[in-house]
């Protein structure tokens, strides 16, 4: 139910179904199988796509192409299915309305576009349609309308509105056009090609210059089709992806896959080659390093398909947190798939795994909080519908934490305090703002309209509301932290228990909004005489030796790293 549209549906006789999946043994459960049914679908895709495009690519290198897309499409169809399932049994239902599945595809230009899908309620509604085909439905009524759209995916179209050039602008499109003449003039057949290190971008230039080659800001085209799905074309392929399994769900998840599977992957594969081939890059690079462009550039990771088949070492280097702790990020498709994977500072079990350091904050700053300012709350935005479990009704939960550790603030405190939404926030349906202000209408909320090292630095204490790439960030420039969030070591891996147990111990992470506003309370007067306490030195020194090490020389690190990965 949106809450913009509280007026119209709080007046409504109806009762909201019980959310799937949220208990952490079902969680597991589900993982588990989703990555059993990946296995085993995979090698079948590989033979299946590989024989339609005349192409030969090994089972990695389709992974590398399209193994994000896949893993989130089953999360999804589980999900689906399975809240489905649960509300059919629990309710009696006596009648269901959809769209009609026949005017639509659930198909999406590319992977990208697939994740926004995945929230779209248009688009749920018609795979709900494509899903009660397949479950045993007994006297219950399905009525279908129809609705002004005509047969094609009708997601984020591209605008061919007139863009007005400012003098900023104007700017951006010369730099990027002098930028691909620098590419076409300086660029040797064999530099290495690093693009999106996550390293700031002096030093990422500086490390490109390490290596003897003219420094570049690499960047992909982008990638637009006209071409229509191909309805008949997908029904003969999805007949060649083998299901006789007597196992219901992954029945589904076969029968659907080539009915949603991106349109860049199937009918317009061969523009997306094409356009790769017209890419000013390297044709044999040293080796390819990114932290960033692994998931949905769709062109970086088929020319990264085509370099790894000819054995250029591809490495990949950790975007953010949740790598080496996340229970469900284990291990990630960037980690299996490159040769080796950059952490910041973890080990965990794949030959992959070369701890490095925090390649965001490269080193220790000076001065970059105020001993005498005020309370930064850095809030989630809602998430993407791609887990197995209802992730909206586990936010509705998180929010009201919020409310309630705001609520236990001290008054001088809460005047003092600021809450940033993240840039997120304005992609999702929550209303954020107005939430916040029926709350509390003097509550200060930042939309993201200051950068976040301006907010930390006038802030004398840091609090995340969540999980965070923040934490690892704060904790690493030894800025005064805390942290809180539900479920307790619920989402961690038995292997990162430990390191997060020493913040719980000295009071840094906390699990419910009463313990860290009693917390906050406490120390608020006196926050650097509590922070510098040997003790939570020392925890908080042990957790970042773990997952959010620093360098204060960075391009000379790395260099050391690529070259005696490229020279083995």
């Amino acid at each position: 139910m949106l809450h913009s549209k509280k007026k119209i549906w709080q007046t409504m006789n109806a009762i909201i179904a019980s959310p799937y999946g949220l208990e952490p043994v079902q969680k597991d459960k589900d993982y588990v199988e989703a990555i059993a049914i990946e296995n085993k679908i995979l090698p079948q895709i590989t033979v299946i796509l590989n024989q339609y495009h005349n192409t030969h690519y090994t089972q990695r290198s389709w992974k590398i192409i399209l193994g994000h897309w896949l893993r989130r499409y089953i999360n999804v169809i589980i999900n689906r299915t399975k809240t489905l399932e649960q509300c059919l049994q629990n309710y009696n239902v006596s009648g269901i309305t959809t769209f009609n599945k026949n005017h639509y595809t659930l198909a999406t230009t590319n992977s990208y576009d697939a994740i926004w899908s995945f929230n779209d309620s248009y688009w749920n509604n018609i795979l709900t349609a494509h899903l009660l085909d397949f479950l045993d439905i007994k006297n219950i009524s399905i009525n279908f309308i129809n609705v002004n759209h005509t047969e094609e995916s009708f997601f984020f179209k591209q605008s061919t509105q007139p863009i007005s050039l400012s003098l900023k602008k104007y700017a951006v499109s010369v730099y990027k056009k002098a930028n691909k003449l620098s590419q076409r003039l300086f660029t040797k057949e064999t530099d290495a090609f690093i693009i999106n290190s996550y390293l700031p971008k002096e030093k990422e230039l500086k490390l490109q210059l390490s290596f003897g080659q003219f420094p570049h800001t690499w960047q992909s085209s982008s990638f637009s089709t006209s071409t229509k799905v191909n309805s008949l074309l997908r029904e003969q392929l999805a007949a060649q992806l083998n299901n006789n399994t007597q196992d219901k769900l992954e029945y589904i998840i076969r029968a659907l896959l080539f009915q949603l599977i991106p349109i860049c992957y199937l009918e317009a594969f061969q523009e997306l080659d094409h356009l790769t081939r017209q890419q000013y890059w390297p044709n044999h690079p040293k080796f390819i390093f990114t932290s960033n462009n692994f998931d949905t550039d769709e062109i970086f990771k088929l020319w990264v398909a085509k370099k790894i088949e000819i054995n250029i070492p591809y490495i990949v280097g950790q975007h953010g947190n949740n790598y080496g702790t996340h229970r469900y990020v284990n291990p990630s498709i960037e980690e299996v798939t490159s040769k080796k994977f950059l952490t910041w500072g973890w080990t965990d079990g794949l030959p992959q795994h070369i701890p490095t350091f925090i390649l965001k904050k490269t080193k220790k700053i000076k001065n970059t909080y105020n001993p005498n300012g005020g309370l930064l709350l850095i809030e989630l935005p809602l998430g993407h519908r791609i887990t197995t479990w209802d992730n909206t009704s586990e936010y509705n939960e998180y929010f009201l934490d919020q409310i309630d550790f705001v609520k236990k603030l001290d008054s001088t405190i809460r005047e003092n305090l600021t809450i940033r939404l993240h840039s997120g926030y304005k992609y999702q349906t929550w209303d954020d703002i107005n939430r916040w202000k029926e709350f509390d209408q003097k509550l200060n909320v930042d939309t993201g309209n200051r950068k976040i090292d301006q907010l930390v630095s006038q802030s004398r204490i840091i609090v995340h509301s969540y999980d965070s790439t923040g934490i690892l960030e704060t904790l690493a420039l030894n800025i005064p932290t805390l942290a809180f969030w539900q479920n307790d070591f619920e989402h961690l891996r038995e292997s990162a228990k430990p390191y997060y147990q020493l913040l719980v111990d000295v009071g840094i992470i906390h699990f419910s909004p009463t313990s860290i506003a009693i917390k906050i309370n406490e120390i608020w007067n006196n926050i650097d005489q509590w922070w510098m306490q040997s003790e939570i030195q020392h925890a908080r020194r042990q957790f970042c030796d773990r997952y959010a090490k620093t360098s204060h020389n960075p391009e000379k690190t790395i260099k050391q790293i690529l070259l005696s990965e490229i020279n083995q």
